[in-house]
């Protein structure tokens, strides 16, 4: 509705309430894609949308302890048309390659795009954090990445989402109706950072529209 002249100024809502429109295409060099509480189902969800020719490398930030990463990578992998793998120290972005951050670590790009797997820091919250990988992505390629916010309980990525805004990348978060815990994707959105708040299986379909 046209803002009535004699209340000039309209406070924004704190949070969109309903759905964002359809995301514009856009060519990204990375899909990050950080998630805690729910995440397993909801990383089943999205990627298994993906055709085997996506044209993005993925980095997947799930928290979950070091014993579990390789199997639920191995599950995905096998679900997925994508090929999906726990990450390794020196591993390179490919496309249609999904590098699970390994549990109890820390998965970083430098500024070559090569991946770094460091101990996890005992001053961090969680290991593996997704603010330190989407820093350090924001870091490494700037504007070209898209970054996603799942489903989990806190506010990990919100700062590593801040990071890759200002340096112009697109930040997507899961909407609170189709999350299990809306802590992180919250955390985002009450930031303002959130390019596209979408349902869980709008963002695989959104996603395997970006090939």
């Amino acid at each position: 509705a046209p803002v009535r002249p004699e209340h000039p100024v309209a406070q924004p809502p704190a949070e969109p309430v309903r759905r964002s429109a359809a995301p514009r295409k856009r060519n990204y060099k990375l899909v990050a894609i950080g998630t805690s509480t729910g995440g397993p189902v909801a990383l089943q969800r999205v990627l298994t949308q993906l055709p085997a020719d996506f044209p993005a490398p993925l980095l997947l930030i799930q928290h979950m302890p070091g014993t579990f990463t390789k199997a639920f990578a191995e599950r995905l992998d096998r679900l997925c048309r994508i090929t999906v793998r726990e990450a390794e120290d020196g591993d390179t972005l490919r496309p249609g390659l999904a590098l699970l951050a390994p549990g109890g670590k820390q998965m970083m790009l430098d500024s070559r795009g090569v991946i770094r797997i460091l101990p996890g820091d005992e001053r961090l919250n969680y290991k593996p954090s997704v603010d330190v990988t989407f820093g350090s992505a924001a870091k490494a390629l700037q504007n070209q990445v898209l970054a996603i916010v799942l489903t989990g309980m806190g506010a990990d990525g919100r700062e590593g989402a801040r990071m890759l805004k200002q340096a112009g990348s697109t930040i997507w978060a899961q909407d609170e109706a189709s999350c299990v815990i809306y802590g992180m994707p919250m955390a985002v959105a009450k930031a303002g950072l959130a390019d596209g708040i979408y349902d869980l299986d709008e963002i695989g379909r959104y996603l395997a529209e970006l090939g």
